[in-house]
């Protein structure tokens, strides 16, 4: 069955308190143009049964025929939406008003935001664009905040590990109770964090004592229409890339963890470890970690692939921490009790431009741009070895179609035989855990010789 919905617009989360009609234009024309894709991320956004939607397709086929305008009526601006699956909607009528706040946030960063520059500018410009957009997003803006984190981590994660993520979330909050948590937003993961504190805020008085708490949620536009934000996440910014998001998770927090996760997991992390081997920014305090339950193999895993490729050159960029969420969580108040948390924004880092500009994903450019080979600097090698998980992101989640296309074939990997092989094998690991998405869980979308 087919509805029809009138969402209104959400002013504050524009930054306005009225929409205005050159706004409303603005709007207007996006809509229209197929390539922005803003009635697939839409059409994320109000379905209510976001676990059973995890595939672009799925989401295409679900809401085949549904259209988007904007509408003036009873003096505001609204969406009309026509030919909307009843079933997406929590009583077949409504969407619930977190996903209507959501699609305002969507429109302001995907319409209304300032213009990025052109890629291939200097890094520092890039870095100071994606400040600008935080900016905008209102991120920057909320009076005092304490103690910010990013947190990574899977949303294809068993039980026990969703568990223990949202325990070791529980116990910050109650030794450091005005922190705050940028996450991916989605589910797993990174939900996980958000619902643990929320306890722990309780018995704290958090609120009370500082103020509202806002669980930050990072998307990017390719990835929102599959693996929409979950009802948590109240601040909610949709960047255009995931190099420029990436920066954005970690300019934007004081320091990060990361739980077991799949391929897009391993992406982060390489991403945050060239930041951290990049000769500029070594010797500055960021600590990053690799949080499991005890008994776990994941990051045990993990640390002995990343040995095999770079050696002793990873040494001291990343901390394991194995065991009782109690014992992390007082370890990291005890390390942060005097930490400056003035500054959310960090202005010192140095991001080298190839991990600001999005890896164009195709068969020739696995082939032809990927090398992993220890024959060049760690930083080289890290970004060639995220460029291979960026890869299979994209093709399971961002562009399953282009995979489909290539049939039997399949992009060879270069480079030193025992890193390749490592890499296969790190990912086939991956799929005997079930981590890796189901379109290329029985092929892998690549080949080694």
């Amino acid at each position: 069955m087919k509805t029809e919905l009138y969402l209104p617009l959400v002013p504050r989360r524009f930054g306005v308190r009225e929409i205005s009609r050159e706004m409303a234009l603005d709007i207007e024309r996006s809509l229209a143009d197929p390539t922005n894709r803003l009635q697939e991320m839409i059409a994320a956004l109000i379905n209510v049964h976001k676990a059973d939607m995890n595939d672009l397709r799925e989401i295409r086929h679900k809401f085949r025929g549904m259209t988007v305008e904007l509408i003036h009526i009873a003096n505001e601006y609204r969406l009309a939406l026509k030919h909307v699956p009843e079933d997406c909607l929590y009583d077949g009528k409504n969407v619930i008003w977190e996903s209507i706040e959501q699609i305002s946030s969507l429109l302001r960063d995907m319409v209304m935001a300032p213009p990025f520059p052109d890629p291939q500018s200097d890094s520092a410009v890039i870095s100071a664009a994606i400040k600008r957009f935080v900016e905008h997003a209102g991120f920057l803006y909320r009076g005092e905040r304490g103690l910010v984190t990013f947190t990574w981590g899977g949303h294809r994660i068993t039980r026990e590990e969703y568990d223990f993520a949202k325990e070791v979330a529980y116990w910050l909050a109650l030794f450091i109770p005005d922190i705050e948590t940028i996450t991916g937003c989605g589910a797993g993961i990174m939900k996980a964090p958000f619902k643990g504190s929320q306890g722990a805020y309780g018995k704290q008085r958090t609120i009370e004592r500082f103020g509202p708490r806002d669980f930050i949620g990072f998307t990017e536009k390719n990835i929102l229409a599959a693996e929409p934000p979950n009802e948590v996440v109240n601040r909610f910014l949709v960047f255009p890339n995931i190099e420029y998001r990436m920066e954005a998770f970690i300019r934007g927090a004081h320091r990060g963890r990361v739980h077991p996760g799949g391929v897009g997991t391993l992406e982060e992390i390489l991403t945050m470890l060239a930041v951290l081997s990049q000769p500029e920014n070594q010797g500055m305090p960021y600590a990053f970690d690799l949080v499991e339950r005890e008994g776990g193999s994941y990051f045990k895993t993990l640390d002995g692939y990343l040995k095999l490729c770079l050696k002793d050159r990873v040494e001291g960029l990343y901390n394991i921490h194995r065991g009782a969420p109690t014992l992390y969580a007082q370890s990291m108040a005890e390390q942060t009790r005097t930490q400056n948390t003035k500054f959310l924004w960090n202005d010192e880092l140095v991001f080298d431009s190839r991990l600001q500009h999005p890896f164009k994903v195709t068969f020739e450019s696995m082939e032809n741009n990927i090398w992993l080979s220890r024959d060049q600097s760690p930083l080289d090698l890290l970004i060639h070895m995220r460029r291979v998980f960026s890869a299979i992101v994209h093709l399971a989640i961002k562009d399953p179609d282009m995979l489909l296309s290539w049939k039997d074939e399949r992009p060879r990997l270069s480079g030193d035989r025992d890193i390749v092989k490592a890499t296969y094998d790190l990912i086939q690991a991956l799929v005997a855990q079930r981590r890796i998405h189901p379109l290329i869980r029985d092929r892998l979308p690549f080949r080694i010789e």
